[in-house]
Parts: structure tokens; sequence; C-alpha cells
């Protein structure tokens, strides 16, 4: 079946996903139900686990939406695994040069463009579709970089280069954090950093991801407006608290 998120990204048409840092099947359930493009598990910060990870694209399989993990980071195993378990996208963080970029291709790719090791798992059905996955994985994988270091600004471009390459995703909290200047987002440097950011994936034709993670009207227009097309709303956790704030204001509370 044909991936598509990474039909989005290199056809640069927006893909809308939500954000599990809640271990949760339900929360897997309600997101794909409501219509998510995918649903990505945060195993960066959120604290789950692969088995509970893999129970959660097993939920997301009996929908129209893709399983999508954020790695805790440029790691092998964790992108065998991952990958192993159903992960249909990854999201690889800090990559900050071509040769991290290349590292994270190689390992998530079968021979000859990569590394990736041969065994049945969930994601040939425990070897019932190993043949069909193994011919096909290398073209339905999306493999998303996350940018959050002014390093990888600056070297925007060669990563870009490396073969594999589907789409970027800004971290501005960690991109700030590496300026000096954590969490000031309208700050000359990290509004310069942005900019470049986009044009760099405008000029290449390369999707530009982002999160909203306190989605509304006015920030997502701006968000499609300046050109993301792969943008994260919400998060689990938020749109928990959110809600429940505002049943309690509404009751006087």
């Amino acid at each position: 079946m044909t991936n598509k998120l990474r039909s989005a990204l290199l056809n640069g048409q927006v893909s809308l996903g939500a954000w599990m840092q809640i271990g949760h099947c339900a929360v897997a359930e309600i997101f794909a139900r409501s219509g998510f493009d995918w649903v990505c598990v945060d195993l960066e910060h959120g604290a789950i686990d692969l088995e509970t990870m893999t129970d959660i694209f097993r939920t997301l399989d009996g929908f129209d939406c893709v399983p999508v993990a954020r790695l805790p980071l440029n790691d092998p195993v964790w992108i065998h695994r991952t990958l192993d378990a159903g992960a249909r996208g990854l999201i690889i963080p800090m990559v900050k040069t071509a040769a991290e970029a290349d590292a994270a291709i190689r390992e998530a790719k079968y021979p000859p463009r990569g590394t990736r090791g041969y065994g049945y798992s969930r994601a040939n059905m425990h070897g019932i579709d190993f043949a069909d996955y193994i011919a096909a994985a290398n073209d339905e994988i999306a493999m998303v970089m996350q940018i959050e270091h002014k390093d990888a600004i600056a070297n925007l471009e060669a990563i870009l280069d490396v073969p594999g390459v589907d789409g970027l995703f800004i971290g501005p909290l960690d991109l700030s954090g590496s300026m000096g200047i954590t969490g000031q987002l309208d700050h000359p440097q990290m509004v310069a950093a942005l900019d470049r950011y986009r044009s760099v994936c405008r000029d290449r034709k390369v999707t530009a991801g982002m999160h909203i993670v306190r989605p509304n009207a006015k920030n997502v227009a701006q968000a499609l407006e300046q050109g993301y097309t792969l943008i994260a709303l919400g998060l689990d956790n938020v749109f928990l608290d959110d809600s429940s704030r505002a049943c309690l204001k509404s009751a006087g509370r």
C-alpha cells in the first residue's frame, strides 16, 4: 500500500498529523478516527516503550493513518527496532550535518542503498509478507530530518543533498537553545534562522515541517501561508489540559 505521507512529502502536499506522548491505543484510535493523515509516537520526550509503540501502530493499521515515530536519537538500534515494529515514517532528531542524515538513511534502507538488516518482524507480518515488504520498503518509508540546531541551519543545503531525505521538521526550542536564546522565538536570530529554513526548503522544493503545539485558526493559517506543509497539530496531553481547563472555566472554576 502506498505510503500517503511519503507521497505528500515528495509532492509538496499538505499533510496533517497528531502527536502522542500518552502511551495508550485509545488516544491513537481517537486521532486516527478524527481524520489525521499520520500519528507520531514521541519516543524522545514521551514515556512510551517499544512494546506500547507497537500496539499503537497495530491500532493505526485499522485506519487510513500512517504510523510515525520520532526517535529519541539518531541511532541504528532505534531505527531498526522502530521500523521492524511497523513504523512507516521516522522523524530523526538533532540532525546537524549531511553525514548524520546519511547515517540515518543508510540504517533505514535495505541494500544496496543502506545496511538495514533482513529478518522476520511485525513490519513484514512476521515473515508472511517478507518478500513484498523488503521489495517495497525502501520506497515506502518516509524519512524526515529534524532541524533543531544552529549547525543544521548552516548545513541545510548539504543535508538536503543526501539521497533519501524526504523532508525536514523544525525544532524551534532546541534551535533557540543552541543559539543561547532559549524560548525567544521572536528574537532576530531565530527569525532569520526560520526564514532561511523556509527559503531553502522552498528553493529546493522540499517539504518544510513544523509542530504547532497549541493550534488555533490563526497560527494554522499562518503556518500554511508561510509554506509549511508537514504540520503536527497539537499534543495529546495538551489537548486534555486545555479542554479540562476550558470546561472548569465554563463552570465558574
